[in-house]
């Protein structure tokens, strides 16, 4: 992959997580749903990762390549703790689908780091 292709990867994958991070603010219900859960504490979980999320992108988007590579490196941290942690703490259905969605992300993001060198 070319250094400009990659850099645009890079800024893609963040620009897609930054999207994500701003419907985790908005429709912070999300995640409780899919979960199928009934606590209410999962909107505020969804809320912490939409500005943490948000955060780290803006960098990927915003920042130079080499910014924008290590805010990618930060978030594919992010993602596979939460597909560990949230593997840890759910059960069934949940943590199928918990893991699943976070760890893809992870694997993602990992995919482009790997072909941005």
């Amino acid at each position: 992959m070319t250094s400009t292709s990659s850099s645009k990867a890079v800024r893609a994958v963040s620009l897609a997580t930054a999207g994500y991070a701003v419907y985790s603010l908005v429709k912070p219900e999300h995640l409780r749903r899919a979960l199928g859960s009934d606590d209410e504490m999962w909107d505020t979980v969804a809320r912490v990762f939409g500005v943490r999320d948000l955060a780290v992108s803006a960098v990927g988007v915003l920042g130079s390549p080499t910014a924008a590579r290590a805010a990618l490196t930060i978030r594919t941290a992010l993602d596979l703790g939460d597909a560990a942690l949230l593997g840890l703490t759910l059960d069934g259905d949940a943590r199928t689908k918990a893991v699943g969605a976070a760890g893809g992300w992870g694997l993602l993001n990992l995919a482009v780091l790997g072909r941005s060198r």
